[in-house]
């Protein structure tokens, strides 16, 4: 027996893509669209009850303005830490403004403690019933409640409907209050402002009455230090003499800088001296190298005596040649010789005693002078310590003094203007009677909670269809099990669903839901093109669960054969047969158990059913081992035969999932269709069915939608459905 090429496209040709499909998102609201909004319809209902129920709270607000004024004491702002010119002054106001002391001033003032809307009374009695009664006897408390209690009550409850809100960027506050009573909120919000005001002015005031204790107790000191300083000073005076210290310190610097001058003629000279010292030094005594020394060739009578020497050496010279040496004139001339060279030494020895001596005294002076240059300057630097002490002491009575003036200046100007302290703030806009309610904003609420009770609508059937993994539609086949669909069957009740689940003795006189005819027409058709060269002649028809609806398919898809061809109707469903109760076969009726049993022959087992063309094949009784049946080889030498001897084969199997019976009889198939019941059958035993067949290579043509209803077909993307099939009359 020839099998048919799987018709089953690959698994890449159904990938949908990643592409938004706004249409599935809006079937899946459509399908529960009633629902949602019948919730939402109820719940704004519920809210217009509560919130019409509801106590209305008025909200009345007064604008203050906080103004920035330096206070009229003496640096305030660093006594008390404020800086009216930062911004950090107005945001301490603002949290003054949201203060205790100031809500307990105004609930003093206006009696709040005794309205019940602040807590007056026993708050248990207002609910409705009263909590100390429930208490055992001797645990019971007096039902009146303690004055401190009832104002701490009070005061929370105030501080709960207060709010301070400052407009940013500007030096304006906002003080609101809410009440139901509006006359009440705008008196309150009036008089918290005006609290605020007089407590700012009793502070000031205050400060001012501190300040000025404080500055005259601090006075008092500033006075004692100030004649003790100008004590001192005078007593340093008379210590020291000091009358003119500007005098006393100009005579040592004069003589300093006098002294300086000396001491650098003193340094030159020295230094002059101590070269002639030092160059007469070694040669002294030695005439010879004595007339050599530049120092005494600088010396006018050396050089006279030189030149003396020299012409009394000339003298000799020339006497000696012309006279001898013993001629009286030589004698003469020799003795003037001596006498000069004696001069010459007499005079190198006084230069070189000059020299020295002029050495020494350069030396002395200079140490005099060094002496005398350090004398006036202790005595200068004793004049400058005096001077430096008497500053001191001059500068701490002028700042005495200078503090001591100050503050017996501020002092009287606080003492005099004391009672003109002005706020520093003033009510610019006073709170008016609020006209509106403020709260519950009544279409707000319910506008929101019908807006919410939508989406929260719309996100639970979001969250139904995602958890919902049945198969539902045409588009879910395609996309949750990605196999072709060749039909959707409609859902029939009632009269329609017993006149396909059997067939008359006359065909023709059926009446049929035209949908229904016309969806078997259209499966017949898609097996029919499916392979027109092998035509599918065993046509094997299961489902993944019982209860899918395919006995009734296969039966009508027979019929619908039988229309053109001559077709077997074959209940292969041995445990649970259905075929014969729905054409009403006697239970004792021979059928395929016997014929694969040997206990009957073909003829005597199929059953004519007054439809042209259309035979059936019964289970007969049940096995107690249908699968040992339907795999032995009688089985496959049967369906030779019949094949044969019909055009078409339908073969009703049991269920894939419990049983494997219709696996084993895939292998004997043309073509295999898996019924699935919309909105009943999972996706996942689906593809369990199928991947059973696809283990065993069975031919699957595609899937069969059963039970579809067609009030829901268009909710689930199959537009048109109902309408299409309605248009078909009954056919023959």
């Amino acid at each position: 027996m020839n099998q048919a090429h799987r018709t089953m496209p690959a698994a890449d040709d159904w990938d949908a893509g990643d592409d938004i499909d706004l249409r599935h998102y809006w079937n899946v609201i459509r399908r529960r669209l009633w629902s949602i909004l019948g919730l939402a319809l109820t719940v704004g209902i519920l809210a217009t009850l509560i919130v019409f129920a509801m106590t209305p709270i008025y909200r009345a607000s007064a604008t203050l303005l906080l103004e920035s004024q330096d206070a009229n004491v003496v640096s305030i702002e660093k006594i008390y830490g404020l800086d009216a010119h930062n911004m950090e002054y107005f945001a301490t106001q603002a949290e003054l403004l949201r203060a205790r002391p100031i809500a307990e001033t105004v609930v003093e003032s206006l009696a709040l403690a005794e309205r019940a809307e602040f807590g007056a009374g026993n708050s248990s009695s207002r609910l409705g019933f009263n909590w100390r009664s429930w208490l055992p006897f001797g645990m019971q408390t007096p039902g009146r409640s303690s004055q401190p209690d009832s104002s701490e009550r009070a005061v929370a409850s105030y501080l709960g409907k207060l709010n301070i809100e400052p407009i940013r960027d500007t030096q304006l506050v906002r003080v609101e209050f809410e009440s139901p009573d509006p006359d009440l909120a705008a008196r309150i919000a009036n008089a918290h402002a005006k609290a605020y005001i007089d407590s700012t002015l009793d502070a000031r005031v205050e400060a001012t009455k501190s300040a000025a204790e404080w500055m005259a107790v601090r006075l008092d000191g500033l006075r004692r230090e100030l004649q003790e300083s100008e004590e001192r000073l005078q007593a340093y005076r008379e210590q020291e003499q000091l009358v003119d210290v500007a005098g006393l310190k100009a005579l040592p610097a004069q003589e300093i800088g006098d002294l300086s001058a000396r001491l650098l003629e003193v340094r030159q000279a020295l230094a002059s001296a101590e070269i002639a010292y030092l160059q007469v030094l070694p040669a002294e005594g030695k005439l010879e190298e004595l007339l050599g020394v530049p120092a005494l060739l600088a010396d006018d009578g050396m050089s006279r005596a030189q030149a003396t020497q020299a012409t009394a050496q000339q003298a000799v010279a020339e006497l000696e040649q012309r006279y001898g040496a013993s001629h009286p004139r030589m004698i003469a001339a020799q003795a003037e010789l001596a006498q000069a060279t004696e001069n010459l030494n007499n005079q190198a020895r006084s230069v070189t005693e000059s020299i020295r001596r002029r050495y020494e005294a350069a030396k002395s002076e200079e140490s005099a002078i060094l002496g005398a240059l350090a004398r006036a300057r202790q005595q200068y630097q004793s004049v400058g310590r005096k001077e430096s002490k008497l500053d001191s002491l001059q500068q701490a009575v002028n700042t005495n003094r200078q503090l001591f003036e100050l503050f017996y200046k501020r002092l009287s100007e606080t003492s005099a203007t004391g009672d003109l302290a002005a706020a520093q703030a003033r009510i610019v806009v006073p709170a008016q009677l609020p006209r509106m309610a403020a709260r519950p904003k009544k279409a707000l609420i319910v506008s929101v909670s019908v807006l919410l009770t939508l989406l929260f609508g719309v996100g639970l059937s979001f969250l139904l269809a995602a958890l919902d993994n049945t198969v539902k539609s045409s588009t879910d086949v395609e996309e949750k099990l990605r196999r072709p669909l060749l039909g959707m069957v409609p859902l029939l009740k009632g009269d329609a669903l017993d006149a396909v689940s059997t067939i008359s003795p006359g065909e023709r006189q059926r009446t049929i839901d035209p949908r229904f005819a016309e969806s078997m027409r259209t499966i017949r058709t898609a097996i029919s093109l499916a392979n027109l060269d092998h035509p599918h002649k065993i046509i094997l028809v299961t489902s993944a669960i019982a209860r899918e609806g395919k006995s009734i398919i296969a039966l009508n898809l027979a019929v619908a054969f039988a229309s053109t061809e001559t077709t077997l109707l074959l209940d292969a469903d041995l445990r649970r047969p259905s075929i014969a109760r729905m054409l009403g076969l006697p239970r004792n009726a021979p059928g395929l158990s016997e014929l694969l049993a040997r206990n009957a022959k073909i003829n005597e087992c199929l059953v004519g059913t007054g439809v042209s063309n259309l035979d059936v094949l019964p289970t007969g009784f049940n096995p107690p081992d249908p699968l040992q049946l339907l795999s032995s080889a009688r089985m496959a030498r049967a369906l030779r035969v019949l094949a044969n001897a019909y055009s078409r084969i339908i073969v009703d199997c049991p269920p894939i999932l419990p049983v494997s019976d219709a696996v084993l009889l895939s292998k004997y198939a043309d073509s295999v269709l898996f019924v699935v019941k919309s909105d009943a059958t999972a996706a996942p035993q689906v593809r369990s069915g199928l991947g059973l067949l696809e283990r065993v290579n069975a031919p699957n043509t595609g899937i069969v939608l059963a039970q579809l209803d067609a009030r829901k077909a268009e909710k689930y993307s199959d537009y048109g459905y109902g309408g299409y099939y309605e248009s078909y009359a009954p056919q023959s």
